[in-house]
């Protein structure tokens, strides 16, 4: 679990939803919309959805699976984000 925190880029903070092992990122765009700006990659399954500030695919991924975390896209280079906890971690 701590490898996998370093992985994305938070070494010092704890999330209950963190799942085991990063998924690998479904690919390079948006799966619903085609974006390639601002994505995020869930943490759970790879899939890849577009921000909030967009269409907000990634959100509406994680309220139709439950998946909590999602990290920005390149992984390990942005930010982690807790959609149950409605936090960074």
């Amino acid at each position: 679990m701590q490898l996998l925190r370093t992985l994305m880029g938070t070494p010092d903070t704890t999330c209950d939803h963190l799942p085991a092992e990063m998924a690998t990122p479904s690919g390079s765009a948006c799966e619903e919309c085609g974006s390639t700006y601002s994505l995020r990659v869930c943490a759970t399954c790879g899939h890849v959805g577009c921000c909030d500030s967009q269409a907000g695919d990634a959100r509406q991924h994680y309220r139709q699976t439950g998946h909590d975390v999602m990290v920005s896209m390149p992984a390990g280079s942005g930010f982690t984000w807790c959609y149950t906890d409605d936090r960074y971690v």
